[in-house]
């Protein structure tokens, strides 16, 4: 009889243990459809809020920023995609801004060329620099390498702190992506915001695609 019972609360035990687990395997699978369904909600929304056409001048997106209140609780991290030409700002691996870009990758010698990797923004920062080697400048401004020559900027200036109009226009553009000598270079009104709003130390992660 003793064995029976024992057999008996066994067989309870395995049929509670394939249970569960056939719970918490469900769940997983419910979870993980749930974060795909949210992941194509925000590509979405951010491809509906883009503005277009682009103007160097304007924020990237009809959207107003997102608060920043804490880099370690919010977990930020910036995403740099070459061939689309954004800039992706990340918290808790949830999309949260896009920005346009110009940041040369290709047809410019290497020197100039804004390459693939992985970077961390430096205490190196300002509102102006101009450089007569290239006789452009740019306003708030972020060093991301460690030399402190690669910056994250606005569109160019001249020397008088003027905008060059004619290489900004192609902020963003796909095809005739301007030499950008280095640089990653933002429409005005996002520099100025990612400039006041991103903190030293935020991972920067450059990838072709």
């Amino acid at each position: 009889m003793k064995k029976v019972i024992a057999w008996i609360v066994a067989l309870l035990l395995v049929v509670a243990a394939g249970a569960s687990y056939f719970y918490v395997k469900q769940a997983e699978q419910q979870r993980s459809i749930e974060l795909k369904q949210d992941a194509k909600k925000a590509k979405q929304f951010h491809s509906n809020h883009l503005r277009y056409p682009v103007d160097w001048h304007k924020s990237s997106q009809t959207i107003k920023y997102p608060e920043i209140k804490n880099s370690r609780v919010d977990k930020l991290k910036v995403k740099i995609n070459l061939v689309k030409q954004k800039l992706y700002l990340y918290s808790k691996n949830k999309k949260i801004y896009t920005m346009y870009i110009s940041a040369s990758w290709q047809k410019v010698k290497q020197t100039n060329r804004v390459l693939p990797g992985k970077y961390q923004l430096r205490d190196n920062r300002g509102r102006f620099y101009y450089d007569p080697a290239t006789n452009q400048g740019g306003k708030y401004w972020i060093a991301w390498k460690q030399s402190g020559q690669n910056l994250i900027q606005s569109v160019p200036t001249d020397v008088n702190r003027n905008f060059i109009s004619t290489q900004a226009a192609s902020l963003g553009d796909q095809k005739d992506v301007p030499n950008t000598h280095g640089n990653i270079w933002l429409s005005v009104r996002d520099a100025k915001w990612f400039y006041q709003n991103i903190p030293t130390g935020t991972t920067i992660l450059i990838e072709r695609n």
